[in-house]
Parts: C-alpha cells; sequence; structure tokens
C-alpha cells in the first residue's frame, strides 16, 4: 500500500535530478524515514542503474539517519583502497549524496532531504524466508548468508561501525538477475511502474531476483547478499547517540541491562538470525506476563534458560545500569524464579526440521552458542567466527 507522508520527498516518473543526471524509474520501497527509487545514472556508462534513498524532511533533520551518509562514505573509501578485503563485497557503496529541495508547503519553507545514491539491490532475506511452507531455509543457504554477513561485519567494525540494526529485512540479495543493464531494460519495460489508481502514490515495485526456498545448492553458488541500512548505526568506542538498538527480539542482555554498548551486539543477532534460518522461528520470543513479570524479565530469563545459567553472570551485572531493576544481590531474577533451561540442540530438535542431521544441529548450535555469550566482552567477535573452522565461517563455493 502506498502510504508516503507529507514529509516524504514525492517524486515521479521520468523526473530528472541532480542537474539531469538520476533519471527516476520506479519506486522500490518505502519505509519511516525514507523512500527509495531506482534512477538512472547519465553519468556511468556501466552499472547505470542505482538505488536513490531520499529521506524525509524529520530524518534529515536527525543526526542519526544523517550519520548513514559518513558511515556509507567510509565504506566507499575502504572499498577503493582495499583489494583483498572480502566483507565489501557484501556491503553497498555511495555513488553519490546530495540534498534535494522540495518546494515549500502552505506552512513551511523549502523542505530538505538528504539523498543517497548507492548500489542497486533485490528483496530481503526476510521476504524469501517467509515465503517458505516451513518459513525456513536450506541449511547450504543459510550457511551462504551467515558467511557473507559474517564477512560484512567483520569488515564494518574495523570501520568502528557497529550497525545495531541487523536483521534479515535489512540483508538483501544482489542484482544477479540483471547483472546487465540490457537485462533490466527489458525486465523494466515488460513491468512498467504503476501509481495507485487513487492517490496516484508509486506503487512500491523491488527488482526481482531469481532465488527460491527451493533453489538447489548447485544454483545457489551465484547467490550473494548485502548488509544495508546504516540509519542506526552507531560509532563504536563512543557514546551511543540513541538508547534503545535491534529489533525487540534480537536485542542482546546488555541492551535490556544498559551493561555496555558495542559491536558485540551485532553479533548475538547473528546467532539469533542463525536460528531463525534454520528453524523458520524466533530464537526468543519473550511473552508480558502483565502484573507478575515484564516482557524484558521472560526475555532475560530465556536468554539464562538457553545458555545454561541459573544466575546472572557477575562481571555483566557489575556494571549493568538496570541491575536492581530486575535483579536481586545474587543475580536472580527478582520476579521469575523458576527456570527450565534447554539447549540450542533441544530448541532445534523440537521443530524437527527436515533435511538437518543430528550432525547438522550439533554444528549449528556451536556456531549460535559462540555468538550468544551473556557477556558481551567475551563474545566472538565478526573476525574471530570468520577464523573459526565452521562451515558458517567458510566460503561454501
Amino acid at each position: 500500500m502506498a502510504t508516503l507522508t507529507t514529509t516524504h520527498y514525492r517524486a515521479h516518473f521520468g523526473q530528472r535530478i541532480r542537474d539531469g543526471r538520476f533519471t527516476v524509474l520506479r519506486k522500490l520501497g518505502e519505509g519511516i524515514t525514507a523512500t527509495t527509487w531506482l534512477v538512472r545514472d547519465s553519468q556511468e556508462s556501466s552499472d547505470k542503474y542505482a538505488a536513490l534513498k531520499v529521506l524525509s524532511v524529520e530524518a534529515t533533520e536527525e543526526d542519526g539517519p544523517v550519520r548513514e551518509r559518513i558511515y556509507l562514505q567510509d565504506i566507499t573509501r575502504r572499498t577503493q583502497e582495499e583489494e583483498d578485503d572480502e566483507g565489501l563485497d557484501y556491503l553497498p557503496a555511495l555513488h553519490d549524496d546530495f540534498i534535494l529541495e522540495a518546494p515549500p508547503t502552505d506552512h513551511s519553507g523549502p523542505q530538505r532531504h538528504l539523498c543517497l545514491v548507492t548500489t542497486l539491490y533485490s528483496t530481503s532475506v526476510s521476504a524469501l524466508r517467509r515465503s517458505s511452507p516451513t518459513k525456513s531455509l536450506p541449511l547450504y543457504m543459510t550457511r551462504s548468508i551467515i558467511y557473507m554477513t559474517v564477512n560484512a561485519l567483520a569488515s564494518l567494525h574495523s570501520l568502528k561501525i557497529v550497525h545495531t540494526d541487523v536483521k534479515l529485512d535489512n540483508i538483501l540479495f544482489s542484482n544477479a538477475r540483471f547483472s546487465l543493464d540490457a537485462k533490466l531494460e527489458t525486465f523494466l519495460d515488460s513491468n512498467p511502474a504503476e501509481e495507485d489508481p487513487e492517490t496516484r502514490i508509486p506503487k512500491s515495485q523491488p527488482i526481482p531476483h531469481e532465488w527460491t526456498y527451493q533453489t538447489t545448492a548447485h544454483e545457489a553458488e551465484r547467490m550473494t547478499v548485502a548488509l544495508i541500512d546504516f540509519g542506526h548505526a552507531e560509532r563504536a568506542g563512543e557514546e551511543p547517540q540513541a538508547e534503545g538498538f535491534c529489533a525487540p527480539a534480537l536485542r542482546p542482555p546488555e541492551v535490556l541491562l544498559r551493561s555496555g554498548f558495542g559491536p558485540a551486539i551485532d553479533i548475538w543477532a547473528i546467532g539469533c538470525l542463525t536460528f531463525e534460518l534454520l528453524v523458520g522461528r524466533w530464537l526468543f520470543l519473550p511473552e508480558d506476563g502483565g502484573e507478575d513479570w515484564s516482557l524484558e524479565e521472560d526475555h532475560l530469563a530465556k536468554m539464562m534458560e538457553l545458555t545454561g545459567h541459573n544466575t546472572f553472570p557477575k562481571s555483566i551485572l557489575d556494571r549493568a545500569k538496570n541491575r536492581e531493576k530486575y535483579f536481586d544481590e545474587e543475580g536472580n531474577l527478582r520476579r521469575i524464579c523458576e527456570l527450565i533451561p534447554v539447549t540450542i540442540e533441544q530448541a532445534m530438535r523440537n521443530y524437527k526440521i527436515p533435511g538437518l542431521s543430528e550432525e547438522d544441529i550439533c554444528e549449528a548450535a556451536e556456531f549460535i552458542r559462540a555468538c550468544l555469550d551473556l557477556d558481551d566482552e567475551k563474545r566472538k567477535t565478526a573476525k574471530e567466527l570468520e577464523l573459526d573452522d565452521c562451515s558458517y565461517s567458510r566460503k561454501m563455493w
């Protein structure tokens, strides 16, 4: 459904932007802070199609989304300097950035929109997972997606950038199906851009990819993904600009307890996403107990159950600002007394995943466990995961 707000930029098909350099062809998608458009770049002889992300007026004025430009510039600069950093292949490049001014409204002056021109991608891993009847993806596909995302994080963290919002919605498939401009042009000719007939607002029409949940291991050898959207990213080693990080189900203990901040936040998400891709369910699904316990308390309890802790580690609680809110002096949850331990292996077996052997389950559980150390200072880094002798740390083909 087309739902552009009055502070989103309303581009129209065929519109030429940036002194005629970019021509708007169709809307790829929209979010709370921005809309993304497919554009043709008249200055490029090859790779002349790109994604134009136009931030809303509010997002352009806010510090967080604007910092996305700085992080993309860092990534692009590193890409130009380093030839052997594989993780950069799984991160977007910034082709251009500029401010676009829209005409004044009745109640304000000219509206300013930050524009970011980046690599063109297809739809998300999340969309592919949801299309599967089991809501899961094959083992070989999961390993490949996680491998590339861990590599992307290793490169990102080396730039002292913490993504803070690693989720399947932010992992997009590369545009392999239309890698040649001529193929994309043929597709666009046969699938023209559309508008909502009532509102005349352009419909979201992302570029499709060729992969399905039934794609074979051989076919998937050409599959690549990229980690995108740095609108919530933070600089490692600095005081974070925001307090809430990550999708609720992917939040690590240090976010709930306010015990620290750093790249380990992204690694916790990797563990959760590995389980989600293989099983088709969230690893953590906390429930609100009303007057008995809060959503956060149940989340912490489930973390303890899955990692085999009867009490929460003192090393974490000693630096937690929210310690007294949830725990007593001994590290016991104040309002949840009974914990029922379950191993990651048991949790995976419960879902009877087709095609997963006991060996596959044990190997996946070992990798997930390495990502889910309750203590963020002891959790493995992306670089350490990259170097591990594990199928999730090796290129599949």
